[in-house]
């Protein structure tokens, strides 16, 4: 049942005043020299997790759709985030030191399926015993494999798990095609084969509209990690440029890119496009995926661009970031079925207190997780 939301302009604007500052409150003088380290991804990560979380409250928990508006209307820049890092991550690791296939997958097993197993275990058990939401057997086999062929809101035991499948095709894929000379038609490829699957559809999948485009973000993920390690002495003179200039060329590319992103942001419909509709319309592409999802890409260039060139790092968005798997793993069926918030304050101080209790939850989560992990890895 959606949740009803009284005032939403209000209770909108009391998140986004505690949301600004949690963000201005953990502003720190940066720590680092590198033009995108851990930090920075991090961050990203974090910034990624929180749109997609607002825009699960806003476009599927409450009533009114303007309720988080605009915090809401990025989830899709935060999908690109996500698969934006898994690119990028995976191929620095592998050009630093490239690791056997089997190895590879053995710690893709430690990493992602660990916690996504002990969280479906646990999700199975509690909706049978609490909701009496009885899976089939097939269904569950499916689920433990990975393979979520749709994002039914409240008949999967967690819609967003339709990531997990998209992810394990490129987890699967990536190593076999990993050119530790040539990244970048590593990156053509999965991104011809990923295209290929999304645009035809050949299992006809129902989730298929939410992969699309947003596909392309793990490929050029691959990209900029190619272009860091082939080009250090350009890197170097970003590098430089990022910590030593302090006058107005910096200033305005860090102006520019956040304004571009916000921009983009918020005109990701065929609406603010009309021209653009019409010609792809005309060539027989979907005008509405095609320029929401390649708005969505454009933003998050620009958050990259800016989020590397500033020189103030950010405590909040870095500890989502750190625990962003967690909740991506938990946060919308406990919003969804197991609510303590919703039901019993307004919107505005559930949104606050579920953002706050989410990174409690990631702790306990990595504290559970994390020792089954060190096990396995002892076993290798």
């Amino acid at each position: 049942m959606l949740i009803p939301v009284s005032d939403p302009v209000h209770s909108t604007w009391i998140v986004v005043a505690a949301f600004l500052a949690a963000l201005l409150l953990s502003f720190r003088r940066t720590t680092h020299d590198g033009l995108f380290p851990v930090p920075v991804t991090q961050e990203l990560k974090g910034l990624g997790i929180l749109a997609i979380v607002f825009a699960h409250i806003s476009y599927m928990l409450v009533t009114d759709n303007t309720f988080l508006y605009p915090l809401s209307i990025a989830a899709g820049v935060g999908v690109d985030l996500f698969l934006f890092m898994s690119g990028f991550g995976l191929t620095t690791g592998m050009l630093k030191k490239q690791m056997p296939v089997l190895e590879f997958y053995q710690r893709r097993l430690v990493k992602v399926f660990i916690p996504f197993w002990i969280v479906l275990v646990a999700l199975f058990i509690a909706d049978y015993l609490f909701h009496g939401i009885d899976y089939s057997p097939e269904y569950m086999l499916q689920s433990f494999l990975g393979w979520f062929p749709r994002a039914s809101a409240f008949e999967d035991v967690n819609s967003p798990f339709w990531y997990i499948s998209w992810m394990l095709m490129f987890y699967a894929l990536f190593p076999l095609l990993f050119m530790r000379e040539r990244p970048w038609l590593t990156a053509i490829l999965l991104a011809v084969i990923a295209n290929a699957f999304a645009l035809a559809d050949p299992l006809e999948l129902q989730v298929n509209w939410l992969h699309r485009l947003h596909t392309n973000a793990f490929s050029l993920g691959i990209l900029l990690a190619w272009w860091l390690n082939a080009n250090p002495s350009r890197v170097k003179t970003l590098e430089w440029f990022r910590n030593h200039s302090g006058g107005i060329g910096r200033y305005t590319i860090v102006g520019a890119a956040l304004f571009f992103a916000g921009y983009m942001a918020c005109h990701n419909t065929a609406g603010n496009w009309p021209r653009f509709a019409d010609l792809l319309d005309s060539a027989g592409f979907d005008p509405g995926f095609f320029i929401g999802q390649s708005t969505s890409l454009l933003t998050m260039a620009a958050l990259i661009v800016f989020f590397s060139m500033k020189k103030l790092d950010n405590k909040f968005l870095y500890i989502y970031g750190v625990y962003s798997y967690e909740t991506y793993l938990l946060h919308w069926p406990l919003m969804s079925r197991y609510d303590i918030f919703f039901q019993h304050l307004p919107a505005w101080a559930a949104t606050i207190l579920w953002v706050i209790a989410f990174i409690g939850i990631g702790i306990l989560l990595q504290k559970v997780t994390g020792p089954i992990g060190a096990w396995i890895d002892k076993l290798r």
